[in-house]
């Protein structure tokens, strides 16, 4: 009975580290976010009917309920239009879908309440889905098109298609793919299954991205591996993307077959990546192609290595621009005759119209890479003018009486740590000045709030600096900070060590498995506390690790 009560020991504790383990990653945003897809036959993969999902993060809160279509929509009678109606079908991805902001703020949303305001007879359906591509659209259309029957098609291609178009998996569900030469490639897609249970852990989550094969490809001359998506950007494409473009090119030409068949006029509406609207993204990019960080360029100066803005394949705009991607969207459509929307215009007037520390959330998230409600409301204004502009809505479409477009409901975001540092510093400043009362009022509320300043200033100071940098550097840089304040704590602790690693032992050998968790919180606090007792320099990091 004992050695079983000695194993458990042994189990608890390394289900205590799992836990903690899995309350880190999850602070740290690596936790798995909860999906409402499901295998589809066609189309790989598509949206489950009448299913809600709440995403939550340090952007957005928001909530994504389907139809009995699988639609992000209303709920519908049937898939044939209203009486009366003309519909206007949305073909796209996760910027379709509204990935990251709740129906009210979805430029699709926003476009439909828009149009009738102006007393025009206009549906509109959103068939959006996180991760489609191109070929998923011109395969969903096929198939259910002329159910849906409608008279305009929005398609949203985002740049990041331009790679997947030329694959047949997108991570773990398979695809339906076109061929360079025009028509789909005929084959039965497997079913993957159900995610296995260990993915569905930010533990799990993160040991399989860790040891995930990493898709990367080098450009001529330079050494430098890049992520494969990133082809998109080179003005002359390597030749995985030259096959991709043409794969795309088959795509598009599907689209626009389907329409042609059941009498809808079709728009090509690129969505333009945040480097391409933004000055700092588009800086972030370029530090990314470049690995122009402080350690990439250390390294390259121990092992002489040329600076990768000297090498003629790396050279922005010359060789790459992270507006490649939209003017190939728009060449491919041109050359199908098919009809254009270029939103960059109005999205760079009002990224003008702001300085330039604030450009970076004006439209889109700061982390996100996706619209926010105001990036999605320029959206819809872009849209507006241009389908009226380029006749797309005339007629009995064109609006029957003028309207504004719905007034913004959003404030841009309070910062709330201001508010929480004030608080904490009235209430420990407080409890300072009555447990010491030989220590003047005035200097226990000083002590209290230089301290807590420091804090403060590392968690939001460092966050902030971690998020500028590019995720392939921020990321470990943060690690390698939290595990060398561990190492620090381990270093200061130093006999101390020894002591609870015999009371561990101790409890370990007497079989007090039920006690494990609540003796390895208790030394894991008292040994922080005691380390930042000892060591005022470091103690504002211990806290911040609280």
């Amino acid at each position: 009975m004992r050695s079983i009560n000695v194993a458990l020991c042994f189990v608890v504790s390394f289900l205590l580290a799992l836990a903690v383990a899995e309350v880190g990653l999850r602070l740290l945003g690596l936790g798995p976010q909860p999906t409402i897809h499901r295998f589809d036959p066609d189309t790989g993969w598509s949206k489950k009917p009448d299913t809600t999902a709440h995403k939550k993060t340090s952007e957005f809160d928001i909530t994504i309920a389907t139809n009995q279509f699988g639609l992000r929509d209303d709920p519908m009678t049937s898939a044939a239009k209203p009486a009366g109606t003309k519909r206007v079908l949305v073909l796209g991805d996760s910027f379709a879908l509204g990935y990251t902001v709740d129906r009210d703020d979805l430029f699709v949303d926003l476009l439909e309440r828009w149009w009738k305001a102006e007393g025009r007879p206009l549906d509109v359906v959103n068939t959006g889905t996180e991760g489609w591509s191109t070929d998923q659209e011109a395969v969903w259309l096929e198939k259910n098109g002329a159910a849906f029957q409608p008279d305009v098609v929005l398609l949203f291609p985002y740049e990041n298609d331009l790679y997947w178009n030329g694959e047949m998996a997108y991570l773990r569900f398979p695809k339906p793919r076109y061929s360079v030469t025009g028509p789909r490639e005929l084959r039965v897609l497997p079913d993957p299954g159900e995610t296995a249970w260990y993915e569905r852990t930010a533990v799990g989550k993160f040991l399989t991205n860790f040891g995930g094969e990493r898709r990367t490809w080098t450009p001529d001359g330079s050494g430098r591996a890049l992520e494969m998506e990133y082809g998109a950007y080179w003005r002359t494409p390597p030749d995985f993307m030259t096959a991709a473009i043409r794969r795309t090119r088959s795509g598009f030409a599907a689209v626009k077959k389907t329409c042609d068949a059941i009498g809808a006029e079709l728009v090509v509406v690129p969505i333009p990546g945040k480097a391409s609207i933004v000055a700092e993204a588009r800086e972030k990019l370029e530090g990314q192609i470049l690995s122009d960080d402080p350690i990439s360029a250390l390294r390259r100066k121990l092992k002489g290595q040329p600076d990768p803005a000297t090498i003629p394949s790396l050279a922005p705009d010359k060789a790459w621009s992270p507006d490649q991607p939209v003017e190939t969207f728009l060449s491919l459509a041109r050359e199908l005759s098919i009809r254009t929307v270029d939103v960059r215009p109005a999205f760079r007037a009002r990224e003008d119209a702001v300085p330039k520390d604030e450009q970076e959330e004006l439209l889109y998230h700061k982390i996100d890479w996706h619209l926010n409600p105001a990036g999605n409301r320029a959206l819809a204004e872009a849209i507006h003018a241009a389908l009226d502009t380029d006749g797309v809505l005339a007629g009995d479409l064109a609006a029957r009486h003028p309207a504004a477009i719905e007034a913004d409901r959003h404030e841009r975001p309070t910062r709330r740590w201001p508010f929480w540092y004030a608080g904490l510093v009235l209430v420990l400043g407080t409890l300072y000045a009555r447990s010491y009362r030989d220590v003047a009022t005035w200097k226990a509320y000083a002590i209290t709030a230089g301290m807590l300043g420091l804090v403060f200033t590392i968690a939001v100071g460092g966050a902030s600096l971690v998020a500028k940098l590019p995720p392939a550097l921020g990321r470990p840089i943060l690690i390698a900070f939290v595990l060398g304040i561990l190492l620090f704590v381990l270093l200061k602790l130093g006999r101390r060590l020894s002591t609870i690693l015999e009371l561990l032992a101790a409890f370990t050998r007497r079989g007090h498995w039920y006690l494990m968790p609540l003796v390895v919180i208790l030394l894991t606090i008292g040994s922080l506390l005691v380390v930042a007792a000892s060591s005022p320099l470091v103690a504002p990091f211990i806290y911040t690790l609280f």
